[in-house]
């Protein structure tokens, strides 16, 4: 017996829509006019900072699948889950692409700033920033945390439950002397949504303006 074309359309439907409204999230994540954004940190002035940024934009790995191949979830196994060092691996990626763009021997200034650079040409949003003392016993230096939230279906095209936990948030750490009051990039931390690693909440946890740039709090 055949089936009516009529009614598996109207069984295929429901499905195609799950499937398309992520990937035009996915799509509608590129089309932010990242060239107009203005910046100054520090000694960086706006316009070496938007040149800073034209350099971030113009790598291949801001676009997916440069994060992730993963098409139904953020992976780096095309179809199939993550593998055990996929978090790691880009936790590496993106730090090695902050170091390269800010170049050799740089200020803290230019490494913040390209670190903010790497992160607003991937379409992540600043939203928080935290220092924490290292938990050693002389308390001598400090984790300054930068928070940016990032749609995580840009990780995955196809990826209905990126509808479900929405953010993945991502940690670029300097560590702070506080007897020198020195500034050094550290790590990313990549932190995707889910069942392990929650749901973030970008508006509870935002502590600076919607727009700001970044800054070392003296």
């Amino acid at each position: 017996m055949g089936t009516n074309p009529k009614i598996a359309i109207g069984l295929l439907s429901p499905v195609g829509l799950l499937f398309a409204l992520p990937v035009l999230l996915w799509a509608f994540s590129f089309t932010e006019l990242i060239g107009l954004e203005k910046c100054s940190i520090g000694s960086i002035s706006d316009v070496e900072y938007q040149r800073i940024l034209s350099r971030a934009g113009a790598q291949s790995w801001t676009v997916w699948p440069g994060l992730s191949n993963g098409v139904f979830w953020p992976s780096d196994s095309g179809f199939r889950g993550p593998t055990a060092s996929f978090r790691s691996n880009i936790n590496d990626q993106l730090l090695s692409h902050i170091r390269e763009l800010a170049g050799t021997e740089p200020s803290v200034n230019r490494q913040l700033a390209s670190a903010h650079a790497v992160m607003r040409s991937m379409g992540a949003e600043y939203v928080e920033t935290h220092e924490m003392p290292d938990m050693r016993r002389d308390r001598a230096s400090s984790r300054v945390r930068f928070t940016y939230y990032l749609p995580q279906v840009r990780f995955a095209p196809a990826c209905v439950l990126c509808l479900i936990w929405w953010y993945t948030t991502i940690d670029v750490i300097f560590s702070h002397d506080l007897a020198t009051d020195r500034y050094e990039l550290r790590a990313v931390n990549v932190l995707h949504a889910g069942l392990k690693g929650g749901t973030p909440d970008k508006n509870r946890a935002r502590n600076v303006p919607w727009g700001s740039c970044p800054e070392f709090r003296r």
